[in-house]
């Protein structure tokens, strides 16, 4: 019999975690489950099937059940038009928040995604729940779409609210990019995940760093041949607030919700 957890929780993540072809058999449990009429068109149900796998096949990365619901309350409490998110896995976010974003008025979700095989399951989940009009998955290196394809999107207007859930030793450098680029002003609001589990201490020191401390860091900031670092704009003022919040296998974590308040001059 199983216990509750394993009927709450997903299975552990292992080693080996992801791109074994779990994501593709995850696509396939769903567009074969015997309730599939009524999953087409649903974004709750098409969520419920993909955490069902996650809890009786195999671990999957995504939000969660738990810290989901927390970044969905902040799209309802800022009501954003566009919504970016960097790393989409499977869809599971997009389904998620761009269900939300849409009930409140907003107009369209961009995802990033590097990896082809995710995204194709992505798109099909997507299509799936309803909201393939809504969502826009830009493939490809995720520095590359930030800086060619993302302010094409955003008519290179700022960023009103945009989700990290890539790789998280990339948070703080990305972050940076975004920052250079011009897309954060007054009001964009960055919400990181996994901050706690696996964690993404670099991210968490630069957006709770202070005007002068970031200026003495951007004072001894130094090009380095053959790796794509960015410098920031240091006169951004963030506040921030830490939320706890569990990992669908249950390991406790916590986001990050940092609002941009301003520039010092």
């Amino acid at each position: 019999m199983a216990t509750q957890e394993q009927e709450i929780y997903y299975q552990p993540e292992l080693e080996v975690y992801c791109s074994d072809g779990r994501e593709e058999e995850l696509l396939q449990s769903i567009v074969n489950h015997p309730e599939i009429d009524q999953i087409k068109g649903n974004p709750a149900r098409v969520l419920a099937a993909i955490d069902d796998y996650g809890r009786s096949k195999n671990f999957l990365m995504n939000v969660g059940r738990y810290k989901g619901p927390l970044v969905a309350e902040q799209i309802g409490k800022r009501k954003p038009k566009i919504m970016v998110e960097l790393g989409g896995y499977v869809g599971y976010s997009a389904i998620l928040f761009a269900s939300r974003l849409r009930d409140v008025g907003g107009t369209k979700y961009i995802t990033l995604e590097l990896n082809q095989a995710f995204a194709n399951v992505a798109t099909r989940l997507i299509d799936l729940a309803g909201l393939g009009d809504f969502v826009e998955i830009l493939v490809g290196p995720c520095r590359q779409s930030l800086r060619e394809r993302l302010p094409k999107l955003l008519n290179n207007n700022q960023l009103d609210l945009i989700f990290f859930d890539h790789s998280k030793k990339d948070y703080a450098n990305d972050l940076r990019l975004i920052e250079e680029i011009g897309l954060i002003k007054k009001g964009s609001t960055i919400i990181a995940d996994n901050v706690i589990t696996p964690g993404a201490p670099m991210y968490l020191e630069y957006v709770r760093s202070s005007v002068t401390e970031k200026l003495a860091a951007a004072a001894n900031f130094k090009a380095v041949e053959g790796q794509d670092l960015s410098r920031g704009n240091p006169y951004l003022v963030y506040e921030n607030t830490h939320i706890k919040g569990l990992e669908p296998t249950g390991r406790e974590d916590g986001i990050e919700i940092s609002e941009c308040i301003g520039e010092e001059s």
